[in-house]
């Protein structure tokens, strides 16, 4: 297609980039001759330095044989000027940016019909990235009162590996919400069907009615309840460290946690490894052990090891090997820092444990009698 922009800048820049690339036949027209001159160089537009609301310049853009024209000018009543003057002399279908939601009965009477309102665009993106942090991208439809938004399947949630009809059939789930695409972690997309398989870590782009839009997220993020995590979180408040942290903190950890099943003499790290997570041990034993094969400690169900290379970030220093089977929740970095810099207060209070918990550690390695805790790993 041949489409005309008026306006070079952020925004008509990008446009007329995309457009290029999609093979399309594109020309620029800005007042600015370096704004020419650099989309000239950097994408290689044709481009028209002088004023596109001038009917003598928008003339020498080729408006007359274009079909499109779009207006993303920097002023409203310069993209309506813009719009008016095609209306006139070309039949090229005209959209342009709407700044001021006043001029929306100008444009229509100048025979706009296709209106990209900026500012409800950016308001409603934002709001329901606040709403709804799990909405990894939205886009408002029909003037707001749907939304176009994409969900990345979580592994814990109910809803993965169900079918997009099985989804649908739910009690709960909103019957003005439609499943448009699935796009997998390399970023190729399918057009799904009642059978295609919802699958975990890919994304979803779907539409909702607004109203219908927190169902929606509801049903598609629900985990199922874990009857581990009481007990769990019951021993994460036994963990020094951990002691700033609210109930619903602790739970919240515990519900993050995975749990892993080891056989006798299955290592659970090594030396050196990086320390991404933690672990409590749930049943059995695990043993760490230090320089020379020397054992360094075994810990018991209740117990905890591997929290110093996960909170200073140091390798790990000890190897941990499990001493019968056994079964591990793993708490990662990731969760750990989403419970704990959510709430600043806390971060600080773990910071202070965390400092006299290694001054004591320093002390006893300096210290000529037999070290005790589990601190030594």
């Amino acid at each position: 297609m041949k489409v005309v922009i008026a306006g070079g800048g952020r925004v008509g820049g990008a446009l007329a980039a995309r457009l290029v690339n999609e093979q399309h036949q594109v020309t620029v027209v800005d007042r600015d001759a370096a704004t020419c001159h650099r989309l000239f160089e950097d994408i290689g537009v044709v481009t028209v330095c002088g004023d596109a609301t001038d009917p003598r310049v928008l003339e020498s853009t080729g408006i007359i044989n274009a079909d499109i024209a779009a207006g993303v000018l920097a002023r409203d009543s310069e993209n309506l000027a813009f719009a008016t003057l095609v209306r006139a002399v070309s039949p090229a279908r005209v959209m342009v940016r709407m700044l001021d939601s006043r001029y929306r009965e100008a444009y229509r009477l100048s025979g706009v019909g296709e209106l990209v309102e900026e500012a409800e665009v950016v308001v409603t993106k934002m709001a329901t990235a606040i709403d709804f942090p799990q909405v990894a991208g939205s886009l408002p439809l029909a003037a707001g009162d749907a939304i176009l938004f994409e969900l990345k399947v979580n592994t814990r949630a109910v809803v993965a590996g169900r079918t997009v009809a099985q989804v649908r059939a739910q009690a709960d789930f909103p019957r003005e919400c439609v499943f448009i695409g699935m796009v997998d972690p390399e970023g190729r997309i399918t057009l799904p069907d009642g059978n295609t398989v919802l699958r975990a870590g890919h994304t979803l782009i779907l539409v909702a009615r607004r109203a219908e839009l927190a169902r929606a997220v509801e049903c598609l993020t629900l985990e199922p309840q874990n009857t581990l995590d009481a007990p769990l979180a019951d021993m994460l408040r036994r963990v020094d460290f951990l002691a700033p942290l609210g109930t619903e903190e602790v739970l919240k950890l515990a519900h993050g946690a995975e749990y892993l099943r080891k056989e006798a003499g299955e290592p659970i790290f090594k030396k050196g490894d990086a320390g991404e997570t933690f672990f409590v041990v749930v049943s059995g034993q695990v043993n760490l052990v230090g320089e020379g094969n020397k054992l360094v400690e075994v810990v018991k169900p209740g117990g905890f090891f591997g929290e110093l290379a996960l909170l200073t970030g140091e390798p790990r220093a000890t190897h941990a090997t499990a001493a019968s089977v056994c079964e591990l929740a793993s708490v990662g970095r990731e969760d750990f820092r989403g419970v704990v810099m959510a709430n600043p207060v806390i971060a600080l209070e773990m910071s202070r444990i965390l400092g006299q918990r290694l001054s004591r550690m320093s002390q006893e390695e300096l210290a000529p009698r037999k070290r005790k805790g589990l601190f030594g790993r």
